[in-house]
């Protein structure tokens, strides 16, 4: 039978469970091939399938439409719906708000009926497993779902908005759930996050008080460098006037550094220099004097050269193809496992003792050198690419950093500067690379970062480690 449009209106509970969404395709094509299928109402003439449709016919301005009356008991119309509905691809909001009803409807003690949801009546044992079977969508998501909307319901708009999977957004809640769970406890040293591999704190570095003394077993660390990138934090360190003025601001995160780092720890800073009109600052010799002049023992200045710098339009000098890596300790004794680190010998004969040629003409040296059989120490020049970007974009997100080092960079310096199960500090943290190496080797990561959105980053990348 045909019914006036003015005469119909749309159930209650559609509008509460679904959005009337990419109605323009849809009155296209009822344009092009007609309403293919009647509206479906009740008693009242409220619409119980095909919200929608109607909505389209209405923009064609179309006043008579084909319909079919049924007369169903009211408490049933929303299994109805949510049954006429199976065949839709659904938002990840439109999905919670069915699996929201159907658990509410099952606990009343009323089931499904089985003539409108082809299903059997399910009890509380299997009721996860019910609605699976009749949303078409796995049981797991189901929990998680859940659970997002229970602890942060936001996210489910940024799952839909394509900014987050259902699982990246899972286990960010289960990481915020962790650290409010972690505050409201009192913890005297290291607090603990999922399952106890990071923390990161969203504050400056200057201040980490919530960590006890001699409490890391090493840092490993990039500041950001000066007047080179701007990341949007007004507070960020490499923003000062004056070079001086930037030192000054490094010295006293490392002094902080100095605190919780314990006696036989280790310290590793990445750092870069700058051109001012047209002359070398020497900024990493200039700290490097600095740490020396605080207490700071240096052990090595390593080199990390890029095999892809960055092109320069320079014509009165060289290129610059490297960075510096500087190698710190507290005290004359500290922790470094050289064996971690060892790297094969390139020929056989490498093994061997090797023969010293003296002034006497004697081709046996009196001190001959044995090789470790494990293999050598590696020198104090690393070769990598110049940077690492895209780690937001790998992860399906629209956040990125400007001056990611690559992780090869920390490889070393962690396996040989820490103890399996030993902590790993990073003061300025940025995307968390540090951390995923830290975390990868068998360590435990604590970052700062004044820079909320890339706490958010690597949060995510270091929770997919971990889960």
């Amino acid at each position: 039978m045909k019914m006036n449009i003015f005469d119909i209106s749309h159930h209650p509970f559609n509008a509460e469970i679904y959005n009337l969404s990419d109605i323009d395709t849809l009155s296209q094509s009822i344009k092009l091939v007609g309403l293919l299928e009647p509206l479906i109402l009740n008693t009242k003439n409220q619409v119980i399938s095909g919200n929608r449709r109607l909505e389209a016919i209405r923009n064609l301005g179309i006043e008579d439409v084909e319909v079919v009356i049924t007369d169903i008991p009211e408490d049933t119309e929303p299994l109805y719906i949510i049954s006429h509905n199976s065949q839709r691809i659904k938002t990840s909001r439109e999905l919670l708000n069915e699996i929201k009803y159907l658990y509410q409807h099952i606990s009343k003690g009323q089931g499904f009926r089985s003539d409108l949801t082809s299903g059997n009546v399910a009890g509380s044992d299997d009721t996860r497993r019910v609605i699976s079977s009749k949303l078409g969508i796995s049981e797991g998501n189901i929990s998680k779902l859940k659970f997002i909307d229970s602890h942060n319901p936001e996210m489910v708009d940024l799952i839909d908005e394509g900014h987050l999977t259902i699982n990246q957004a899972f286990k960010e809640c289960k990481r915020q759930v962790s650290i409010i769970k972690i505050k409201d406890e009192s913890v005297d040293s290291i607090p603990e996050t999922i399952s106890d591999k990071y923390t990161i704190y969203n504050k400056s570095s200057v201040d980490m008080s919530e960590l006890a003394d001699g409490c890391v077993d090493m840092v490993m660390t990039s500041p950001p460098y000066w007047n080179q990138h701007n990341y949007g934090n007004p507070n960020q360190l490499g923003l000062e006037e004056s070079i001086n003025q930037y030192i000054s601001n490094l010295m006293d995160v490392f002094n902080e550094s100095w605190r919780v780092l314990k006696e036989d720890g280790c310290l590793y800073v990445v750092i870069g220099d700058k051109y001012v009109n047209g002359c070398l600052s020497s900024i990493p010799h200039i700290l490097a004097l600095e740490m020396m002049n605080q207490g700071w023992i240096q052990r090595n200045c390593i080199i990390w050269r890029k095999t892809n710098p960055k092109p320069e339009s320079v014509k009165n000098r060289l290129q610059t193809s490297y960075e510096f890596i500087f190698f710190f300790t507290k005290s004359n004794k500290y922790y470094f496992d050289d064996d971690a680190i060892r790297q094969p010998y390139k020929y056989r004969q490498d093994i061997r003792t090797p023969h010293h040629h003296s002034l006497t003409g004697n081709s046996q040296s009196q001190y001959p050198v044995f090789q470790n059989p494990i293999g050598k120490i590696p020198t104090d020049v690393v070769e990598t690419s110049k940077h690492s970007y895209g780690v937001g974009k790998k992860l399906g997100l629209d956040i990125e950093h400007g001056a990611v080092y690559p992780p090869e960079i920390c490889i070393d310096p962690i396996k040989s500067s820490s103890p399996l199960g030993g902590v790993v500090l990073d003061p300025f943290s940025g995307s968390g690379t540090t951390g995923e190496v830290a975390i990868s080797l068998g360590r435990k990561y604590i970052g700062y970062e004044i820079n909320s959105k890339f706490v958010d980053l690597s949060h995510i990348r270091l929770s997919n480690i971990i889960l």
